[in-house]
């Protein structure tokens, strides 16, 4: 009853005497989310809550059905090595495509655009002013390069799941793919993220020269160039690999529809490896936009004009002339896709916390990172020395009948232990009993009153220093005299942009298993009691007087 009139009261402003009525219903206390303000009839007050908290591993992601995802290496003291890499299915262009006479496959470029924003111009090479662009969600040291190999992918990716075609199948971040030759790549080279890279210049080769290398002769290059101008990155994949696979075959069975497509050729494997101890490069992409591009040429007979010589025969005005036209089949990356983070935290910090975590009374730093990295557990309320199933503190408080105005979970960053990556924005969870019961907390959810937050907040300097949740409804709701909710261990994660519940559907409220963020941070824990920023958590109250 209070929770509904405060609202009212809060929009409306209604009069002293519907107040007092409400108030007379005390037994109904609950939760608003509003500062009740402090006069005669209530007393306002804060509590401390002591938090038990410690760190783990976690073991994967669902890394399909993204719309970003990583390619990479990253790599800290902290928090030791990932690698990232991407498995994808191509998509054809066309049924059968017609490479035509005489067809000479030039240049085959994978293209996948870069995250960048356009930070105004520079010079370029011819002096003139470009745009000048700035590569976006990068992370990187040294000189930014790590070993990318490119393999035909010899697993077969599945939109369905074989066990019950009804639903889309998952793909997680520890799966197993198979490379169709694992010592044969289509690409191999070490890779730097390049903000330059606007524009291909494409060889176009004549026939019967060519496949011979030795003797291909140029009969003219062509600069490739997006109508919108931005980087990208651009693989060059073996010429004489894709002209077996695909040109030799567009004609088949094997190109005759989309689904014989995908299963003759299962798509590409990106692999990424760390180059050397000194060197690492992380990135975020755009997948949806990702094409393999074949570049060929081919014969076709023109009619010249009177003052045509198309052939350089030194004629002009001949029909039926045979010439070298330049096209282009783009096949997209579309599909199923998935990442696979390869994790390494040997000489790690992290590594001894997440080994054996102590359990029993929590820990003096806790980790957090994302990209199946590790997440934090948290403990309220205690000790459950009676077996009740309900901590002992918790039981006190219900004896309260507090109003509860917030409920803070406050957690500090360690500063002695600051990374590169610390994330904007932290989220937390309620724990489920197993992996896919991970629910959102009230205060997340579209018909909560609350706020969770979770924000990164700096200090006077401008430096990163602590996490607020207001978790208001999630308290109030487990403190009630009459609750029956079962009291769950919180989890702490890096925000991704999956986590949020869909704000349309009130019922959405389990958390999806994504986490494409791989940034992480050092936070300060719940011992010793004596450390001010210790993780807390703070309950403002009202109570009557």
């Amino acid at each position: 009853m209070i929770k509904k009139f405060v609202v009212v009261l809060k929009y409306l402003g209604v009069t002293s005497g519907v107040l007092m009525g409400v108030i007379s219903c005390e037994n109904d206390f609950r939760n608003v989310g509003v500062n009740i303000v402090d006069n005669n009839i209530f007393s306002t007050d804060s509590y401390i809550s002591e938090v038990k908290a410690y760190s783990r591993d976690i073991e994967r992601n669902q890394t399909n059905t993204l719309e970003y995802y990583l390619l990479g290496v990253q790599k800290d003291e902290i928090f030791g090595k990932l690698e990232t890499s991407i498995v994808s299915q191509l998509s054809l262009p066309e049924t059968n495509p017609d490479f035509g006479t005489n067809a000479v496959i030039d240049t085959v470029i994978i293209d996948i655009p870069y995250l960048a924003i356009l930070d105004g111009t520079q010079t370029g090479i011819d002096g003139n002013n470009v745009p000048k662009f700035v590569l976006d969600s990068i992370w990187s040291t040294g000189d930014k390069s790590f070993q990318l190999n490119v393999f035909e992918l010899g697993t077969y990716l599945s939109n369905l799941d074989p066990e019950d075609p009804t639903e889309i199948k998952k793909y997680y971040s520890d799966d197993n793919f198979f490379k169709t030759n694992p010592n044969s790549p289509l690409y191999s080279s070490l890779f730097t993220p390049n903000p330059n890279d606007t524009m291909l210049l494409v060889k176009r080769f004549k026939y019967p020269n060519y496949p011979d290398l030795l003797v291909k002769e140029v009969y003219q290059v062509d600069s490739i160039k997006k109508t919108i101008l931005s980087p990208s990155i651009k693989i060059t994949l073996d010429n004489n690999e894709i002209k077996t696979i695909f040109q030799d075959n567009s004609e088949g069975s094997e190109f005759a529809s989309n689904a014989n497509f995908q299963h003759f050729f299962r798509g590409l494997y990106f692999e990424a490896l760390e180059n050397n101890s000194e060197n690492a490069s992380l990135l975020t992409l755009k997948m949806t936009d990702a094409t393999m591009n074949i570049y060929y040429s081919n014969d076709v007979e023109v009619d010249e004009a009177e003052d045509e010589d198309l052939d350089g025969n030194d004629i002009t005005g001949e029909e039926n002339v045979i010439v070298r036209k330049p096209n282009s089949f783009t096949f997209p990356l579309s599909g199923v896709k998935a990442n696979l983070y390869a994790r390494d935290y040997s000489e790690s910090t992290v590594e001894s916390f997440t080994d054996n975590p102590n359990q029993t009374i929590g820990e003096e730093k806790i980790f957090v990172q994302g990209a199946a990295g590790t997440d934090a557990i948290i403990e309220l309320f205690g000790e459950d020395a009676n077996s009740n199933d309900i901590p002992d503190e918790l039981e006190i408080l219900r004896g309260k009948n507090w109003l509860v105005n917030d409920a803070q979970l406050i957690f500090y960053i360690d500063s002695d232990n600051i990374t590169n990556w610390t994330p904007e924005r932290l989220y937390i969870y309620n724990l489920g009993k197993e992996e896919e019961e991970d629910t959102q907390l009230i205060d997340a959810l579209p018909q909560s009153l609350g706020n969770l937050e979770g924000t990164l907040q700096r200090n006077t300097e401008g430096n990163p220093e602590k996490y607020i949740f207001h978790i208001t409804e999630f308290i109030s709701e487990i403190i009630e005299s009459d609750s029956e909710l079962d009291l769950y261990n919180l989890g702490l994660k890096v925000y991704s942009i999956y986590d949020l519940p869909n704000q349309q559907i009130t019922t959405d409220t389990i958390l999806k298993k994504y986490n494409t963020n791989p940034k992480g941070l050092v936070l300060k824990g719940n011992f010793p009691s004596s450390e001010e920023n210790r993780i807390k958590l703070v309950i403002y109250y009202s109570e009557k007087n």
